[in-house]
């Protein structure tokens, strides 16, 4: 396939403002591929970058999901993808260190450890929805800073309780069914029209978080003394981690550690003060690509979490093409197909109008 010098792409032209513009094609880099993209899928992260709350990201292109069909492989790369193939991952959106990285853009450079191929089942619009998100609950999850549970290849052979808050998050939807799978008791938060959705993906109990003591009440008495010893918090607000850590804290003074993890840094020391056996700490999706980055601060390679994205994609990519791992419902086109469409979820997603699935735009 031949590859264009040029192509469209959302562009940081400052703060609070995305543009679509044409840019230079991304050059192929040894150990990356070269993507001519189908769909992308919207995260929290892509319009957050742009208002300076992930770093002050001029330049950068946005977007980290994507689905698509392979034009180049560079000449280091070790995944078995070749020119034509249908696949689908996680890039590096809004990227200080790499401007070229993004995957809202007609054609992207994108690691292949953090990608899969599509199988013949799965539409490029499902498909393009896993990236972020299933890499997040890797890292949460199994990855050496994350909550230690076990994985569906390993199940429990008896039921351990895990809240996960937020879980009508796109994480959250995701974090459910694997947890599920590994044989957890699966607590969740949401609203309550969310509930039987969560349930179809495996969430035991869903509880209204909008009367936090009610839901809390609720939580203790479902849990009937059985421990809670693992925490993990999609939505990582201040008040979130809070409440988690009173959960936490309903476990038995014989439970030594408990486990907590968000997806952004907060006041873990007011987490310890609330339970001193809570063990608090946050992941990063960004860590999963090996390369040194700046976001707030800057942050080095860390070819450890490179290592465990690429093992943990091989699995998962099993538990896709076999359907046991369900995509997040997709919301087509909201606002509008293509890059066009794109900006406008960025603003339905800023203004909190999205649950319970993805926005999805075809390009």
């Amino acid at each position: 396939m031949s590859i264009p010098s040029t192509t469209s792409a959302l562009v940081i032209e400052s703060k609070a403002k995305i543009v679509l513009k044409e840019v230079a094609a991304p050059r192929l880099r040894d150990d990356y591929v070269l993507v001519k993209t189908s769909a992308v899928a919207l995260n929290p992260t892509d319009w957050k970058g742009a208002e300076g709350l992930v770093g002050s990201p001029i330049g950068t292109r946005v977007g980290c999901d994507y689905a698509g069909v392979v034009l180049a492989v560079g000449p280091k790369v070790k995944q078995d993808f070749k020119v034509g193939d249908r696949i689908a991952g996680g890039a590096h959106g809004s990227n200080q260190a790499e401007l070229e990285d993004g995957a809202f853009a007609g054609v992207i450079a994108v690691k292949p450890d953090i990608a899969f191929k599509i199988p013949d089942s799965v539409s490029d619009q499902d498909a393009a929805t896993f990236g972020l998100i299933t890499t997040t609950v890797g890292l949460s999850f199994y990855h050496t800073v994350g909550l230690g549970l076990n994985r569906p290849s390993n199940p429990l052979s008896s039921p351990e309780a895990i809240l996960i808050y937020g879980g009508a998050s796109a994480t959250g939807l995701i974090g459910i069914q694997f947890a599920k799978l590994a044989g957890y008791k699966v607590i969740t938060t949401a609203s309550a029209h969310n509930a039987d959705y969560l349930k179809t993906l495996g969430a035991d109990a869903v509880f209204d978080y909008h009367d936090s003591e009610a839901a809390l009440a609720s939580i203790k008495a479902e849990l009937a003394g059985q421990p809670l010893k693992y925490a993990w918090d999609c939505v990582s607000f201040a008040e979130t981690g809070e409440f988690c850590a009173k959960a936490l804290a309903f476990s038995a003074p014989d439970v030594t550690k408990l486990e907590y993890v968000s997806l952004l840094p907060l006041d873990f020391p007011a987490l310890t003060k609330i339970d001193a056996r809570i063990n608090a700490r946050y992941v990063f999706y960004y860590t999963a690509f090996g390369e040194a980055f700046e976001k707030w601060g800057p942050v080095s390679a860390d070819k450890e979490a490179l290592d465990f994205a690429r093992e943990f994609w091989v699995q998962t990519s099993d538990l896709i093409a076999s359907g046991t791992l369900k995509a997040p419902r997709a919301y087509v086109n909201r606002g509008g197909a293509g890059l066009e469409g794109v900006l406008v979820g960025l603003q339905e997603l800023k203004a909190n109008k999205v649950s319970a699935g993805k926005l999805v735009y075809t390009l």
